[in-house]
């Protein structure tokens, strides 16, 4: 008699396996793209859920994210969730003032479900490595060479440089094998390479020595992954906080790279206002380039930081169809 085959059901919220339900390595150009898209999306509403939660008089400790999911409303929701078998059936989570504590535990917990069935960081990063391979179009860093080799930066690369990549994905990028930098520092919030240091960046100790800063800053979609508009400028702020004083004539820059949205489509934000923010930090623009997706920018650091910065969210373009994408700083 034949054996009959055992369905196999989802893990429950205590398992340590994903339920993944994607083989990462064979994405395809569209899945990387509805990837990395949904996952800042539950990114963002996840954050906005927790902010919400700590303005109310919850019993929970949001501090210990354990207690969140110990909490029997956020198991049952969890458990029960299923994701929809496609991207344009994927659930919209509304989030606004009407809702109440337990229907904001509900939706965190189909959000924390939705990440994990997904494949969770894992399948993120793996989605956003492969975007940056040559046969997509190259990692971002390839512009950044591109433009240190230019006669702009020809005296400024002579001496012996270092870099700190925040955010990054490959050890074997164009940064690492240019040859123009002598040491480099890689961060990410969730390696995936014994060379690349599992880092906060917002946590990483501040530099107490000249030596301990860097002459270059990659920040490569990064900022934009950050979940609140007030964060956003904090990161900027600290980034100035790493970089070598450019005295001398010495390299003291920043590499930024955006999804193009942000400043072609936001209702709060356009690369006027992000030149605002960057001139008021000590950053002056040297390169710009927009391709279809993303726009990049490397900024030279003057090391003269305004005092009493002050950039709020302000509507500034209208339209239904706009995103929120902001930066200030208080």
């Amino acid at each position: 008699m034949a054996k009959k085959k055992v369905k196999k059901s989802l893990s429950s919220i205590t398992n340590d396996k994903n339920r993944n339900i994607i083989n990462p390595k064979s994405l395809k150009p569209q899945q990387t793209r509805q990837i990395i898209r949904r996952f800042h999306v539950l990114q963002k509403n996840k954050h906005s859920i927790i902010t919400k939660l700590q303005k109310s008089n919850t019993s929970i400790d949001l501090d210990n994210y354990d207690d969140i999911k110990q909490n029997k409303i956020y198991q049952v929701e969890f458990n029960n969730f299923k994701i929809a078998k496609k991207h344009a059936n994927n659930e919209i989570y509304k989030i606004d003032v009407t809702l109440n504590e337990i229907e904001l535990i509900k939706i965190l917990a189909k959000i924390d479900s939705e990440i994990e069935q997904r494949g969770g960081i894992k399948i993120y990063q793996s989605a956003s490595n492969q975007g940056q391979t040559n046969k997509r179009g190259g990692d971002s860093s390839k512009k950044l060479i591109e433009w240190l080799k230019t006669s702009k930066y020809e005296t400024k690369l002579k001496e012996d440089l270092n870099a700190l990549e925040i955010g990054c994905l490959s050890p074997y990028n164009n940064i690492s094998t240019s040859k123009i930098f002598k040491s480099i520092i890689r961060i990410d919030l969730n390696s995936q390479d014994p060379l690349i240091l599992q880092q906060n960046f917002m946590e990483r100790p501040l530099p107490t020595t000249e030596n301990e800063k860097f002459n270059l800053i990659s920040c490569s979609l990064v900022l934009n992954f950050v979940p609140s508009h007030e964060k956003r400028g904090e990161m900027l702020i600290r980034i100035t906080k790493f970089l070598k004083s450019p005295n001398k004539g010495k390299l003291s820059s920043l590499f930024l790279v955006l999804p193009l949205p942000c400043i072609k489509n936001s209702r709060y934000f356009d690369n006027d206002k992000l030149l605002e923010i960057m001139n008021s930090l000590g950053f002056k623009q040297n390169y710009i380039y927009e391709a279809k997706k993303v726009a990049y920018w490397l900024f030279d650091w003057n090391g003269k930081v305004s005092k009493n910065i002050k950039f709020n969210k302000k509507e500034l373009h209208s339209g239904s169809t706009r995103n929120n994408f902001c930066i200030t700083i208080n």
